[in-house]
Formats: structure tokens, sequence, C-alpha cells
């Protein structure tokens, strides 16, 4: 029982469209309970204990969350940056050393920027789109796998609390893709959140994240 509860907590967590729905009681809980069983991979003799869990889960633990993250949206500050690039390349030591050259290049005290991202198998670069001949100065073709221009960048300012409360990302995340906004990028600084979508996408965006607080 404790492992199902488990298992519902942490999906609901995860969906704040269906938490809301949840609170608002406008979702049938026996068949969310069986949707859960399924993508869960819980038999349905779970059926109940499933039930128990997320009436357990809408009782004892969605208002206070939600509460929390509403304080914390009432206080968020927002800027935005138009025409950036994101660019993917190979993890390799000639695309690391090409880096720093591409560093020197980037004019910090004009507000130009250079975020770069590392995994184990690649690196992802982001930067203004003028400066996108410096770089192809630096790398050959077959230095990068793809160049994804057009982007805007949401830079999304919480209070130093945000980094302690549960549920932002997933928030965030769950509500722009209720709304068919694909987020191309996203980067955790905290207490900032780095988001990055179409140029196209800015506006309805901005008014999505904005009113996140009067929808908790």
């Amino acid at each position: 029982m404790t492992k199902i509860a488990e298992k519902v907590r942490i999906y609901l967590d995860n969906n704040f469209i269906i938490r809301k729905c949840l609170s608002k009681n406008i979702i049938s809980l026996r068949a969310l309970s069986r949707h859960l069983c399924n993508i869960l991979n819980l038999e349905q003799k779970n059926l109940d204990a499933v039930m128990s869990s997320i009436r357990r889960y809408k009782k004892e633990e969605s208002k206070i969350r939600d509460e929390s993250l509403k304080k914390i949206f009432s206080y968020i500050s927002i800027k935005t940056r138009s025409n950036i690039a994101d660019i993917y390349m190979v993890s390799n030591k000639e695309n690391q050393q090409n880096l720093i050259k591409l560093y020197q290049k980037i004019d910090f005290e004009r507000g130009e920027i250079l975020r770069i991202i590392q995994s184990e198998q690649g690196i992802r670069v982001i930067i203004d789109e003028k400066n996108l001949k410096k770089f192809y100065d630096i790398f050959p073709k077959k230095g990068y796998v793809s160049v994804d221009k057009g982007l805007t960048e949401i830079n999304i300012q919480f209070t130093k609390e945000a980094s302690q409360t549960k549920g932002i990302i997933s928030l965030i995340s769950s509500t722009l893709y209720a709304d068919n906004i694909n987020i191309v990028e996203i980067i955790s600084c905290a207490p900032e959140l780095l988001i990055f979508v179409k140029n196209e996408d800015l506006l309805k965006s901005l008014q999505i994240i904005n009113n996140i607080k009067d929808n908790i």
C-alpha cells in the first residue's frame, strides 16, 4: 500500500492539471484510478488502493502544496530575450577547447549571452543569433549536430524560498504543455528558471505564466 501511495503521490505532484481538476471535483476518481493503474503498471486488483491514495493526497497534501506555490508565483519577475540560437554538439576535446575561444568572443558587458550545458554525451550552447557568425568561424560543420534559431529566452526570477518548494518546474511545464506550447529547452539555476520557446510563442507563454498564480 505504501509503495502504491508513493507512486500516486509522485504522479500527482508532477501533473498540475490533473491535480487542479481533483481540487475542483471535475474528474472521476474511479476513472483516474483506472488510468493510474494502467500507466503505473499496477494490477486492476489495486484499484481500491489507488483510489484511497488519491483521496488521501487530495485531503492532506494538495492544498498545502498549492498554497505554497501560489505564494511563490505571486512574487516572480520575468525578463525576456528574443532571437536566441540553441546549438547541439558532441562532447569531445576539440569542441571543449573551441568553447574557450567562443567565450572570449562574447561581449558580456554589452549584455550578450553564452549559456553552456554539458552532459555526458553532448554539449548545448545557447547564444544570441547575431553571434552565430562568431560560432561558425570557430567551429567546423562537423563540430556541431544542429542549430535551432528563432527562440526566446524567458527568465523567471523567484524568491530564494522557491528553491525549497516542490513542483515549480512541473507546474510551469505542464501548464505550458496544456496550452500546446513546446519548451525547446529549460535550465534551472535557482532562484532563476530559464525557459526557451519559439519567438512566436512568447506572448502566449508570458500570459500563461503570469496567470499561473490565479489558477492554482
